[in-house]
């Protein structure tokens, strides 16, 4: 509970400086506009006492010429607070989502690292354990240690993609072959009764990068045996009509709202 408390504390303190440092930008925006307005206020009654003595029509032009320059710079400005607006709000959004992304993250590493100590505490302080629960506490380990590989593999890919350092090896590679046995590794690392069918074509080949192709696989199948609701999840693997390659991971789930799905790509 104290965990829980100093997070929504600390969620709550970056909230309420991201609101101050809105008002804080509205007010110099206020500011701005009010001195420019005091400005233009100044210059007209100036030309106005300035050509006074040349006649009504020379005040009158000057006038024009100032709330016409005005009046272009008006525009400029606003148009400059509405994009600087836009871009701090663009900016915050972005911060809460690495914020949320990163305690998203440091969870599911948690996860796997606790059930790892777990197992591991159990093996050390039980040492006449039953050879069947000893195998069975460290295959529950070596499935947790893969699932932690996964997840450090996929933050280090993302990380490199960010940084325009990500690069594609590619080479030829068996993906009927590939993704059979990526079923199997998900069908033995996965909680509950899940149900896993699969519908492969044999002697699928292509040029793929097979680590890259890995990662999106066991995102695509982890998210949807997190999400089945006890659903079975289909898998299927098919070269279509026109020569492509379709891989399919469908589930059961309540599926992304339609709002929502034109963010699927964004970062975090």
């Amino acid at each position: 509970m104290k965990k829980a408390g100093r997070s929504v504390s600390l969620k709550s303190l970056g909230s309420q400086r991201e609101r101050r440092l809105v008002w804080l930008f509205y007010i110099l925006a206020v500011y701005v506009l009010l001195q420019f307005m005091w400005w233009a206020w100044l210059l007209i009654d100036l030309n106005k006492k300035h050509f006074a003595p040349e006649g009504e029509d020379t005040v009158r032009l000057k006038v024009l010429m100032v709330a016409g320059e005005g009046a272009v710079f008006l525009i400029f400005l606003l148009a400059g607070i509405y994009i600087m607006q836009r871009t701090v709000r663009k900016e915050f959004a972005l911060v809460r989502q690495q914020r949320n992304f990163l305690l998203s993250v440091t969870h599911e590493l948690k996860t796997p690292v606790a059930a790892i100590k777990l197992c591991l505490q159990t093996l050390q302080k039980h040492s006449g354990l039953a050879p069947e629960k000893r195998i069975s506490l460290e295959s529950v380990a070596v499935e947790n240690t893969e699932r932690l590989h996964n997840l450090i593999d996929n933050v280090l890919l993302a990380t490199r993609i960010e940084s325009g350092r990500g690069t594609l090896n590619t080479e030829p590679t068996d993906l009927s072959a590939m993704t059979s046995r990526l079923c199997e590794n998900v069908r033995s690392a996965t909680a509950g009764p899940v149900e896993i069918r699969t519908a492969i074509e044999s002697g699928i080949s292509a040029d793929t990068d097979p680590q890259a192709f890995a990662s999106i696989f066991l995102n695509l199948t982890e998210n949807a045996a997190k999400y089945a609701k006890n659903a079975p999840i289909e898998i299927d693997l098919k070269k279509t009509s026109d020569g492509r390659i379709k891989l399919r991971v469908a589930d059961g789930g309540p599926g992304i709202p339609p709002a929502e799905r034109k963010r699927v790509f964004e970062k975090f």
